[in-house]
Formats: structure tokens, sequence, C-alpha cells
């Protein structure tokens, strides 16, 4: 270290010291190679093929209308058979709108009330799954509108190879206290008040056909105050039910209209399974 300090090479002589008999060498060696900058081509190499990733949307307008953009014609169709399939009301009219394809339904879906609700959410649930089986898997929903009547936008990604086949169901909050399982299994629904405790349940029964209803006690959807947290731990319940049976909540969507009234409303949970899924399997988000 020392020497180091004092300028010395390690074998104890000066850096300077002429008795060194080694010759220097360094003035005879070559100079560097010039320096070329790099063309643009070279710095970003080409690609040998665009991104072939596609993206198309799903939204919901006024009280009555789906609208499809960028979807391909063979998906419209299929879409198509599943709404008159899944809608007792049927199509009324089809037509182009500002670059997307929109179907304009008979009745109105999306206020919601009595058994329209519930077939707007048999219609929304298998328009999902037939995209989800056509391979466009849903990226993300949102609300970019302010508007009384806004509903969500629904945005897909296609997915190749598709995915394997899934079951669907619904949940949905309605009203201030009802909790309704739609097209559901029975093993679901019935293991929802032991886990959720007597204390919840007011009611519970088969509203009609493929939909079983609970009535909890008080409002949970409109809950206030510490009210509100013990409604955010059934809902963590609820998710750790469907996870134990096979299913995850595949989109959470706002397909209600206010009516212009100043109330918000609830999402409804549309749910999905791996067809023959088993328990002990695996739980797939998609």
């Amino acid at each position: 270290m020392f020497d180091k300090l004092r300028g010395k090479s390690p074998s104890g002589h000066s850096k300077g010291d002429s008795t060194d008999s080694t010759k220097d060498t360094s003035s005879f060696a070559p100079p560097p190679p010039a320096y070329t900058a790099p063309s643009s081509s070279a710095s970003q190499p080409a690609l040998s093929h665009p991104v072939q990733t596609r993206f198309a949307s799903l939204s919901l307008h006024k009280e009555d209308r789906l609208r499809f953009l960028r979807f391909p014609e063979p998906i419209i169709s299929k879409c198509r058979a599943t709404v008159l399939s899944t809608w007792p009301l049927g199509i009324s009219k089809e037509q182009p709108y500002a670059n997307s394809h929109e179907f304009k339904l008979n009745g109105y879906p999306w206020r919601g009330y009595g058994k329209e609700g519930v077939e707007a959410r048999r219609l929304m649930n298998g328009v999902l799954a037939t995209l989800h089986a056509s391979g466009w898997l849903l990226t993300l929903n949102t609300d970019i509108s302010k508007s009384a009547m806004d509903k969500d936008t629904l945005l897909f990604r296609f997915q190749n190879p598709i995915p394997v086949h899934h079951e669907w169901c619904v949940v949905a909050f309605s009203r201030q206290d009802r909790l309704r399982f739609i097209d559901a299994p029975a093993s679901l629904y019935e293991a929802f008040p032991a886990r959720v405790g007597a204390n919840w349940i007011s009611e519970s029964g088969l509203k009609e056909q493929g939909v079983w209803e609970y009535k909890l006690r008080g409002y949970p959807w409109q809950a206030s105050g510490e009210e509100t947290m013990r409604v955010r731990e059934l809902l963590i319940v609820l998710v750790e039910l469907l996870e134990e049976e096979g299913w995850s909540v595949y989109a959470s969507i706002d397909q209600k209209s206010s009516g212009g009234q100043g109330v918000s409303e609830t999402d409804t949970w549309h749910c999905c399974r791996v067809k023959g899924w088993e328990k002990g399997m695996p739980v797939y988000m998609r």
C-alpha cells in the first residue's frame, strides 16, 4: 500500500527507474479503428412481421342497445344467435353506427326490472360466453361516461389458441338486499348460508326457474358507516366460496341504467369455470 503511495511498482523500482530493461512498445501499437455511427436500421432490427394482437369493444347504450366495434363479422353473427336465444323479446333492428354494428333490442334490458332483469343478465352472460369460446377474452371493463344513463364498455383481446370450454353463471346484487344466483349449480348457492352465518340470511328460495334468491338482513347494497365494511367481508366470503367451487369472477359489469334518478346501480358478476372441473383441480381466472 505504501509503495503505491510513493509511486513505486510492485517490484520496488520507481515508475521512472531507468534500470528497467523492458522495452516500451506502446508507441508502436496500431491506432484504434475509426468509429462509425450505426445506422438506424442496424440499431433497430426490422420485425419479421407486424404485431398480430387484435382488440375490439362491446358497449351498452341507452336502455336497449348493444354495439360491437372492430369484431369480425363471423363473431357478430355468433353473438346475434346468442342474443336471439337468451333474450326472449328478440332484436328490433340492426344498423351500422359510427363504425360499430348496433343491435337494438325489443324491450328494455338495461332497465333491469323484474323478469327482464334476470333475462338481461342471462343475455350478457351468454354473449361473454360466446366471445370467450371464440377466443375473444375480456381485457377490462370501464366506465368512461358521466351520463345519467351510463353503463360499462368492455374491451376484448383475441387469443389464439382459443381457451378450453367453460361453463357460466351469474351472481346478481338486486334491490337493496337481494343476492341472486342465476343458472348456478346448487352446490354453490346451498353452501352460502353456512359460510356467511345465519345472521345474514332473512329468507331464501327459488325465485323462478334457475334463479335462487337470498333476502339478506338490513340493506347491504345501501349500507353506511361501519356496515359498509361488514358488507365487504361478505364479498370476501362470497369470492372464497366461488373459488372453492372452481369459479372465478370473469367480469363485474355495470349493465343497468339508473334511469336518470341519480341513484348508483350495483354491478353484476359474470362467473365461469373450466368445464368438467372437480374438487382439487386448479382454478383459472380465465
